[in-house]
């Protein structure tokens, strides 16, 4: 057994009743000073920090001094079998459509070899990050999918104990409905995916279309993790047709929709009507705003005469779902990292401290600090359908990242800041592979 004391855990992070403001907590600082003891590989209890106390008999001891702790995080959506192809496949001037083509062409390249080597990097890169659970999108229809889902495969068996690894099949439903359905099913259960992922589209057989793809989840004996509404377009409302066929359905297990930019665009009438029917399906929403922000809302000028882009244009509208709405009204939220080094968005780091850090600033989330660390922690382990994940609790994974930082607002101020990682009774190595390895972008 080993005994961390005076760890400073966001109450957010904490299991009742240690989830309580303190007199050493407020608004700005929503923390609790704890010692934490872990046996093998599980957090077997969380107490108040008391000067002078013993600790177990034969226990070690590790006094943190008041630093700022986080359990491991969890990173609820992203694309591995997208990451780190920018040097080959890059959308510089990309909106939504284009930086789709573009990895669409690229997909002829997605084997099991290359799929496997661009994963592990980014699975070494997320461990290394402090990252305990990932949930990974992977493509999959008439011509794709059956390498990547291989190399799924074989890397959730070597990262089984490390990282937490989630497998959700993507497919556009105009594929899905025109000839691809078995592929994609066949593929899915052979590859005991946790989850459809379909990219619906509004139209008018949008019902029938939900109702078939669940009736085939439920076939399955899995739940669905949709790609909705990702655009500024107020008529966009695949995540109230989804609420509405779950309910339809009586669809007996978990649903998530990602992005629902579209949301934030409509009346605030139907906005809200639309999130209540998501509150009673319980559908857990998913806001991606690294890549939404980067990629939505995109202009320019009309293209000269025998060019192909004109003058970039400064966004007047960003793609940020209404995160607030949603919590207000009980709906379980989460924030993801979404696309690494792809034609969608050139950079990230599989890194949620930086998706914590940033999703506080984009989204306001500083005004309501006692609930902003959930979105990388209890929202995303919810979710995913992982009990215990995201919390410092006991029987929680004895994952834990230390930074050397004292309050909330310090790493918020100072993302950078360094961290050492927990796990287990002891700390681990916390080494990023080198961009080198991977070669992510074009030699210059």
């Amino acid at each position: 057994m080993h005994l961390f004391r005076r760890a400073r855990v966001p109450l957010a992070c904490l299991p009742a009743p240690l989830n309580a403001p303190t007199a050493s907590s407020s608004p700005l600082e929503p923390w609790r000073e704890c010692d934490v003891a872990v046996e093998g590989s599980r957090i077997v209890s969380v107490t108040d920090s008391v000067s002078g106390a013993a600790a177990p008999a034969g226990a070690g001891v590790t006094d943190l001094g008041g630093s700022l702790v986080l359990p491991g995080l969890l990173e609820v959506h992203t694309h591995l079998d997208k990451c780190y192809t920018w040097n080959r496949a890059p959308g510089i001037h990309s909106d939504f459509w284009e930086s789709l083509e573009v990895l669409y062409k690229d997909s002829a390249h997605w084997t099991d070899e290359d799929v496997y080597r661009r994963s592990d990097f980014a699975l070494r890169t997320t461990w290394a990050n402090g990252t305990r659970a990932l949930r990974t999108h992977i493509d999959v229809g008439a011509k794709v999918g059956a390498g990547s889902l291989s190399a799924l495969s074989r890397l959730r068996r070597e990262w089984a104990g490390r990282v937490e690894l989630q497998v959700v099949s993507l497919f556009a439903f105009t594929g899905y409905f025109s000839g691809a359905a078995d592929t994609i099913l066949k593929l899915s259960a052979e590859h005991k995916v946790h989850a459809l992922g379909g990219f619906p589209q509004p139209n008018p057989d949008l019902p029938r279309q939900l109702d078939t793809v669940m009736a085939a989840a439920r076939e399955l004996g899995i739940g669905l993790d949709l790609h909705v509404d990702e655009s500024g377009l107020a008529g966009a409302e695949c995540l109230r047709a989804t609420a509405e066929a779950v309910l339809r359905n009586e669809f007996p297990h978990p649903v998530a929709c990602g992005h629902n930019c579209s949301l934030s665009v409509q009346s605030p009438e139907r906005a809200q009507e639309t999130i209540a029917l998501v509150k009673e399906a319980g559908i857990g929403i998913i806001s991606l705003p690294l890549t939404n922000v980067h990629l939505q809302g995109r202009n320019r000028a009309p293209a000269p005469d025998g060019g192909k882009w004109g003058t970039p244009k400064t966004p007047q509208w960003r793609g940020l779902t209404l995160i607030h709405e949603c919590v207000d009204a009980g709906v379980t939220v989460a924030c993801g990292g979404d696309n690494v080094c792809d034609a969608f968005i050139g950079w990230g780091d599989f890194d949620m401290v930086e998706v914590f850090v940033q999703s506080v600033r984009l989204a306001h989330l500083d005004s309501r600090l006692s609930f902003a660390p959930s979105i990388v922690t209890t929202g995303p382990a919810s979710i995913m359908g992982l009990p215990g994940y995201g919390q410092v609790a006991p029987g929680s994974p004895a994952d834990m990242i230390v930074f050397d930082a004292r309050k909330l607002y310090s790493l918020l101020a100072r993302p950078n800041t360094p961290r050492r990682l927990i796990h287990g009774e002891g700390f681990r190595k916390a080494e990023a592979p080198h961009f080198d390895e991977q070669d992510c972008w074009p030699k210059i």
